[in-house]
């Protein structure tokens, strides 16, 4: 991100644009390098400038390598996946820089902007994935390949692994009744005929909001674009005209209405005011009885865990992030395996289970949802594995994989090795020092 100075921002450093190495009939422009850079950078992968600048100039290489090959190749690549892949682009770039405006400030112009201008990269990089796709297509990693690749471990840098256990939970979020759901709605209808008649919105918005990161502001969001809020929000924020407000609306969280301030292109400044149902004792009561039925069927070990997920848990899925496909179980983010590291657990759901054994289940408790709703939880410790030597027996997946990597890089630089042998590749201009460079420019 630019960093400020007592003058105002200081910008990216300017560089003149020009042909950095030839692939082939491809080029690298040192705008391209200063593209990846960034982007390298937002990854969090904190490295020295120097390391960086050959890190990324090495891979724009294969990459102009595997386009080459892609093109020749005819592998296609659809608007529609296209499309997606640059929203999920700008999803990502906003998660690690902030705001909208933050994000325009430190790639140095608008959105739109900048989506059109990299619409030919993101062409590429499908491309490019397409043509690894191709290359590794038929990679598979047989058991004797796993124990091998084992085996060439020296015994003394065997990593230990530290506590790992599966764990589970299964949610009953109180279903809200139609009775309710009718008292917001008119609560929120007459707050807005309110509004219609001349009342302020922001002063209302105090008043009657109930969601908690705008109501101080008097309802007023941070500026948004497309991708950023739930499709049902998004929709009306973009087709309302601005100082206009819009009908009562319905999403996950309850019902609104919205108020758009101003709109630029991608980007609108809006304010809603938050009216949600709320749970009665007797929705709640029917919860309880709901997750009592399963504790008392698992406890009693008429019911497996997994069957009892299917049949009890209600949807939590918007709130909780929570899989019934997965029985529930939790997964590490990295992985993607329901063996996770004992500290990788939710601080709460650590806490339960440090003092369970395996195959026990938690007593039902009430807890809340990000947004404040009630909902019951049981939480169930399938396997608790101690700190150990990593083994083919109690580590086998992680090992598979880790040999299953290996062999991967080793089929793309193959590859590689093959096609530089018989592709034109010259560097221009002033020689970069990268010794990893030093062997790719053709005799």
């Amino acid at each position: 991100m630019a960093q400020l100075t007592a003058s105002g921002p200081m910008l990216p450093p300017k560089y003149v644009d020009g042909v950095l190495v030839v692939v082939g009939n491809k080029v690298i422009l040192r705008s391209e390098l200063e593209e990846n850079k960034k982007q390298m950078e937002l990854d969090g992968r904190f490295l020295d400038p120097q390391t960086i600048e050959c890190t990324t100039l090495e891979q724009l290489i294969v990459n102009k390598l595997m386009l080459h090959q892609a093109e020749l190749d005819s592998l296609p690549v659809s608007e529609e996946e296209l499309e997606f892949t640059i929203e999920n682009r700008l999803r990502y770039f906003k998660s690690r820089i902030g705001s909208t405006d933050q994000l325009e400030k430190y790639l140095g112009k608008p959105i739109p902007t900048w989506k059109e201008e990299i619409r030919p990269m993101m062409r590429e990089e499908l491309l490019i994935q397409a043509m690894r796709n191709s290359i590794l297509r038929n990679v598979k990693i047989s058991p004797q390949e796993v124990k091998a690749f084992y085996d060439s471990i020296p015994m003394d840098s065997l990593p230990i692994i530290p506590t790992e256990v599966e764990v589970a939970q299964l949610l009953v979020i109180p279903s809200v009744s139609l009775e309710s759901k009718e008292f917001a709605r008119e609560q929120l209808e007459a707050v807005r005929k309110r509004i219609l008649r001349g009342e302020s919105f922001e002063k209302l918005a105090r008043a009657y909001s109930m969601d908690p990161g705008s109501k101080a502001q008097g309802g007023l969001l941070p500026e948004f674009g497309r991708g950023e809020m739930m499709p049902e929000f998004e929709r009306m924020a973009f087709k309302l005209k601005p100082d206009t407000l819009s009908p009562i609306f319905e999403t996950d969280f309850g019902y609104h209405i919205l108020k758009v301030s101003k709109r630029r292109g991608e980007k609108v400044v809006a304010s809603h005011i938050l009216i949600r149902a709320e749970n009665t004792t007797e929705d709640i009561s029917k919860a309880l009885y709901r997750i009592d039925s399963a504790y008392n069927l698992l406890i009693e070990n008429k019911m497996l865990w997994c069957d009892a997920v299917k049949k009890y848990a209600t949807a939590g899925d918007k709130f909780m992030a929570y899989d019934k496909g997965s029985c529930g179980f939790y997964q590490d983010m990295r992985t993607g395996m329901q063996k996770m590291q004992f500290e990788s657990l939710p601080p709460d759901v650590r806490k339960i289970a440090e003092k369970m054994k395996p195959g026990e289940v938690s007593s039902p408790a009430l807890i809340n949802t990000e947004d404040g709703r009630p909902v019951y939880r049981l939480i169930y410790v399938s396997e608790i594995t101690p700190p150990h030597t990593a083994n083919l027996v109690q580590d086998y997946s992680k090992i598979q994989m880790q040999a299953d990597n290996k062999k991967r890089y080793e089929t793309l630089q193959k590859w590689v090795i093959a096609h530089r042998k018989v592709n034109y590749i010259r560097f221009k201009g002033k020689s970069l020092e990268c010794e990893n460079l030093k062997s790719w420019e053709n005799e």
